[in-house]
């Protein structure tokens, strides 16, 4: 049997300095695309809050200077086990690195790691730079990592707690890639190494393949795979204009609190035979459908990006924290006003039921289904209708809040983080993160995570296109949603 064919190969160059270079997949491309001429639409951040625990017996503080350097050599580390951080996203066609010396490398991390000091912590710093930045920086890097220090943390000879911002091109890494990225950095930076010695060059070995090229994909598949064109016709883009300070992206965040609040989800969700995702979801449609107050018949549509890492990668690409590239499928679901109508307007939690049934079921069928990878890479001849849809709405005149949004669950944050991470000399203690993605168009970016028994809800928009106060409301009614039907 021949062997299966690699669709976007990793290429060594052939003169010095070595470099690698692989072709995008259809949907790194069309990130990569939407980076250029949306203006950072889509980009993920990922903000974790962290507090540092010293041993009783220790007298080693960690002052600012300090714990900047800890942080540089921890993203030295990163970049060992990921080298994809310090890739290139090039002319939004390509991936390229670049194999350095350990000199080279350290003036990478100088530049791509900045302290920012803020009372806001890292989402007044996000705010800021959706305004202000779109990657790739002027030296080509499409990751940037901020560590945040409030004033008073800045002056403590021995900080207690600090902030990380992770800003990555979304060509580059997914939502569960940042996570891995980030989960290195506090690794390496609970047990700084600064006389670690890298053997650069053999970090290459783990840089990550096209998701295609790594995931379960059927025979007859990869024959239309092997038949299409390898170029991407797009229709002509006009260059957005850079002038002056963009609207950015705000956030609203709401956490559940109080304990054994996660276990009775979690419950009734088993009660009623569905995920929690489900339930989330189903109480994301409703309050959208109250807030809105549609007039006829339609639907509510939520776009969601689930992980092909667990079902659909081959090994080891499936394991914890080991693909750190782009591995979403997408999935457009609807829910009928009809159904949500009969919800909003009973009390009895039977209805709410019936739209959560609905949900679980739609990503039941999501489950079963076969060759994800490949159809992404086999929408490519859809690539220019997408984009010109999202610059469509980028530029649309204003309008109310509609039936249709964005929502990923995100798995729970065991999956990917430690509780705490463990040092010689400190023990850091995850207490909270949110990944968070930039929005250039009219439409809500919705997510849920869990992480310390605690279920938080996040709701990302464009600041230009709708007011901070109507998106909390939206959110405030999300999270009641799921209180009132948890209770019954």
């Amino acid at each position: 049997m021949a062997p299966r064919p690699v669709f976007h190969p990793w290429t060594k160059s052939a003169t010095s300095p070595t470099s690698y270079s692989r072709s995008l997949a259809t949907p790194e491309f069309m990130l990569s695309m939407l980076n250029e001429y949306a203006l950072g639409h889509n980009c993920p951040y990922l903000g974790v809050a962290v507090s540092v625990q010293h041993p009783v017996t220790s007298s080693n503080g960690l002052n600012t200077q300090d714990l900047q350097s800890c942080v540089a050599q921890a993203f030295v580390h990163t970049r060992w086990v990921h080298p994809m951080v310090a890739c290139q996203v090039v002319d939004s066609k390509q991936l390229v690195y670049k194999v350095e010396e350990a000199a080279d490398v350290a003036k990478w991390a100088s530049r791509t790691v900045q302290t920012v000091q803020s009372e806001g912590g890292w989402i007044e710093l996000h705010h800021k730079l959706s305004r202000e930045v779109v990657l790739p920086s002027g030296d080509g890097d499409c990751a940037l990592l901020y560590l945040v220090l409030s004033p008073e943390q800045s002056s403590k000879s021995q900080i207690t707690e600090f902030q990380l911002l992770l800003h990555v091109h979304h060509g580059l890494a997914d939502g569960a890639g940042l996570r891995s990225m980030m989960n290195e950095v506090l690794i390496g930076l609970a047990r700084p190494n600064f006389d670690a010695s890298y053997s650069w060059g053999e970090e290459v070995d783990r840089l990550s393949p096209a998701a295609l090229d790594v995931a379960v994909v059927s025979n007859e598949v990869i024959e239309s795979l092997t038949g299409m064109p390898k170029e991407i016709s797009l229709p002509p883009f006009a260059k957005p204009t850079t002038q002056g300070s963009r609207p950015g992206t705000a956030v609203v965040t709401h956490t559940f609190k109080g304990a054994g609040f996660l276990n009775g989800l979690l419950a009734a969700a088993r009660a009623n035979e569905v995920k929690l995702a489900a339930i989330v979801q189903a109480a994301l449609v409703l309050a959208l459908y109250d807030e809105v107050k549609p007039t006829e018949e339609a639907a509510c549509t939520v776009l969601s990006g689930f992980d092909l890492r667990a079902r659909n990668l081959n090994e080891p690409w499936g394991q914890r924290n080991k693909f750190v590239g782009a591995a979403v499928g997408l999935e457009m679901m609807a829910t009928p006003t009809s159904i949500l109508a009969d919800a909003a307007t009973v009390a009895s939690s039977h209805h709410f039921w019936v739209v959560a049934r609905h949900v679980h079921a739609a990503w039941v069928s999501v489950a079963q289904r076969q060759d994800v990878a490949a159809a992404n890479e086999l929408r490519r001849a859809a690539t220019g209708f997408i984009i010109q849809g999202v610059l469509a709405a980028m530029n649309s005149p204003p309008s109310k809040l509609g039936l249709s949004v964005n929502y990923v669950s995100d798995p729970a944050g065991s999956k990917q983080f430690d509780a705490g991470y463990d040092g010689e000399e400190m023990k850091l203690v995850l207490d909270h993160y949110q990944l968070v993605t930039d929005e250039s168009t009219p439409k809500l970016s919705c997510r849920s995570h869990s992480w310390n028994d605690e279920l938080t809800l996040c709701i990302s928009f464009n600041n230009g296109r709708h007011k901070k106060e109507e998106v909390q409301g939206l959110l405030n009614k999300w999270a009641l949603t799921i209180e009132a039907h948890v209770k019954n």
